[in-house]
C-alpha cells in the first residue's frame, strides 16, 4: 500500500498539469469543445487525489497537513475541491487557468518534501484532529479564493471603466460571475472554516479540559470566523455588492494574512508540527 501510495504521490503534479492544459486550451480558445468536459477532468483527479490521501494515511498513520508535503499537497487539494464546487454551482469556467495555476504549482512544491516515515505524535493519528485541521485549511482556502476572485472583479471592472477590451477581458468571466464566485468562496470557507472551529474545540475539550484554550492561534483562527461572519452579514443587511464586496474580500483576505504572520512569529501553539 505503501508503494501505491508513493507511486500516486509522484504522479499527482502530473495530472494537475494535464488538466491545467486543457483549461489552458478552453482560455485560449484553441479548443472550446473541451469545455463540456472539465467537470468530469475535475471528478477524475480530485478523486485520485483523495485516493492518494487516504492511502498515505492509511500506511503511515497519518493527516493531510502533519508534513511539509502533506500541508502543501493538501491545499492543492483544497483549491481543487472548492473551485470544482463553484465551476458546477455557476457553470462558467474563466478562471479555471488562474485558480488551477496556483494548485499545480502546490502540488508541484509538494514533491519536493517527500517523507515516508510513520507519524509518531499520537494527536496526528487521531481521525476527529484530521476533520478539525482538513476542515480549517479547506475553510481557509476557500476564503484566499474569494480575495482572488475580488482582485479579478477589480480587474476587469477596470478594463471596462478604461475600456482596455482585449484578450484578458474577453477571457475572464463576467463580472456578475466573478461577483458570484467571490461570495460562493466566502460562504463555503464560513461554513467549512466554521465546522473546523467547533471541532477544534471540542477537541480542546476532550485533550487538555478547556473549550477555550489560552492558545494564540485558536483566538485569531476564532476572531477571523467572526469578522467574517459579521461583515457577510452587515454586507447583507446594507445590500452591499459590486466594489463594496470585491473590497470588503480583499480587506478580509489582508486580516486573514496579519493574523497568519503573527501566528507564524509570536505564536509557541501546539498547532505546531513540522
Amino acid at each position: 500500500m505503501k508503494e501505491i501510495s508513493q507511486i500516486l504521490s509522484y504522479t499527482l503534479p502530473v495530472l494537475y498539469l494535464a488538466v491545467l492544459f486543457i483549461y489552458y486550451l478552453i482560455f485560449s480558445g484553441k479548443n472550446k469543445t473541451l469545455e463540456n468536459k472539465t467537470t468530469l477532468f475535475l471528478f477524475l483527479l480530485l478523486s485520485f487525489h483523495s485516493l492518494e490521501i487516504v492511502l498515505r494515511h492509511v500506511s503511515l498513520h497519518t493527516i493531510p497537513l502533519s508534513s511539509a508535503h502533506d500541508a502543501w499537497s493538501f491545499l492543492a487539494y483544497s483549491i481543487l475541491f472548492v473551485y470544482m464546487i463553484i465551476e458546477m454551482s455557476l457553470n462558467n469556467r474563466g478562471s479555471g487557468l488562474f485558480i488551477l495555476t496556483l494548485a499545480f504549482f502546490f502540488e508541484l512544491i509538494s514533491s519536493f518534501y517527500t517523507n515516508w516515515e510513520p507519524e509518531t505524535n499520537e494527536l496526528l493519528r487521531n481521525p476527529t484532529f484530521a476533520i478539525h485541521a482538513s476542515m480549517a485549511i479547506t475553510g481557509y482556502t476557500a476564503l484566499s479564493l474569494s480575495a482572488v476572485y475580488a482582485l479579478m472583479y477589480l480587474l476587469q471592472n477596470r478594463n471596462i471603466k478604461e475600456h482596455r477590451l482585449g484578450n484578458l477581458y474577453t477571457q475572464l468571466p463576467p463580472l456578475m460571475y466573478l461577483e458570484s464566485m467571490s461570495i460562493r468562496s466566502v460562504i463555503i470557507g464560513i461554513i467549512l472554516l466554521g465546522i473546523g472551529v467547533l471541532l477544534g474545540h471540542l477537541q480542546a475539550q476532550k485533550l487538555i479540559g478547556d473549550f477555550w484554550p489560552n492558545d494564540l492561534k485558536v483566538i485569531i483562527t476564532d476572531v477571523i470566523w467572526i469578522l467574517y461572519v459579521a461583515g457577510y452579514i452587515i454586507s447583507k443587511i446594507q445590500h452591499w455588492n459590486g466594489k463594496k464586496m470585491a473590497w470588503l474580500s480583499v480587506s478580509g483576505f489582508m486580516i486573514l494574512i496579519i493574523g497568519g504572520g503573527l501566528i507564524i512569529y509570536f505564536s509557541n501553539s501546539f498547532h505546531r508540527f513540522f
